[in-house]
């Protein structure tokens, strides 16, 4: 059979099958789409979370307040830091308040909210600092690392004195932080009430870790206490029922400690 269309006859053209198809080619013009793979990863995670049947509110759901300044971008996380939100937090308090105790605190202090993602007690995610952006929960040492924050009162009595900063510590990093660590030690010291993990909360960082576990090459998890003991610092966070539940999370996903 020809590759010549019989129709073609009629008008003289002579075109085959084959150069047909090469002026067809040619005259469809090509699009190249940029995929924002960072921020499709972000979202991924959030839909994860959410098809895992744990609440999550994003930044602009809770409303947050545009950062002062940032530290600069993230991403190739390989650690996960929990802490606690420390003795002016209580499960008794709304969750949507005391993120933004604790974003109004970070900004004074950072410039942004210092934590990836935040845990109140009734086991709702607030997404706190954009993925995408470098934290501030360690000290000097956040590059590749995500913050987890439980708005709560995870230390027993006496904790921040046994193991928080040295008063010569605190007032390295200005008179403001020192007086307020003080001030935190003295209250702990004398503190006949904590915050016990609850099952929502529990849930909730499970679900949370495992989905980071499957986005980012994480190879290790641990307490603030225990990132800031590997660098010969002292911090109480994230208190006692913190450090426990890092060890359970840790073990559950063949993760390593903080060296």
């Amino acid at each position: 059979m020809s590759d010549v269309r019989t129709d073609d006859l009629k008008t003289g053209s002579f075109d085959t099958w084959a150069t047909i198809e090469a002026k067809r080619a040619e005259a469809v013009k090509t699009v190249t789409v940029k995929v924002d793979h960072k921020a499709a990863t972000r979202q991924a995670i959030i839909v994860a979370i959410r098809k895992a049947g744990i609440p999550l509110m994003t930044r602009s759901e809770w409303k947050a307040k545009p950062s002062a300044r940032s530290d600069g971008p993230d991403w190739d996380y390989s650690a996960i830091v929990i802490h606690h939100a420390g003795n002016s937090y209580s499960c008794s308090a709304d969750g949507a308040e005391l993120i933004r105790k604790a974003e109004d605190t970070d900004i004074a202090s950072f410039g942004h909210i210092s934590y990836h993602y935040a845990i109140d007690c009734k086991g709702t995610i607030y997404e706190a600092l954009d993925i995408r952006e470098k934290g501030a929960h360690l000290k000097a040492a956040n590059t590749g690392k995500i913050g987890i924050v439980f708005l709560s009162d995870f230390s027993l009595p006496g904790e921040a004195v046994a193991h928080g900063p040295s008063l010569s510590d605190s007032f390295k990093r200005g008179a403001k932080a020192g007086v307020a660590e003080i001030l935190g030690q003295a209250k702990d010291a004398v503190s006949t009430s904590w915050d016990t993990p609850t099952t929502p909360q529990l849930n909730a960082v499970d679900v949370l870790v495992k989905t980071l576990v499957e986005y980012f090459k994480i190879a290790m998890l641990g307490g603030h206490r225990e990132f800031a003991s590997a660098n010969d610092q002292g911090r109480a966070c994230p208190g006692a029922h913190g450090l426990k539940i890092a060890r359970d999370l840790r073990d559950r996903y063949g993760l390593d400690v903080p060296k």
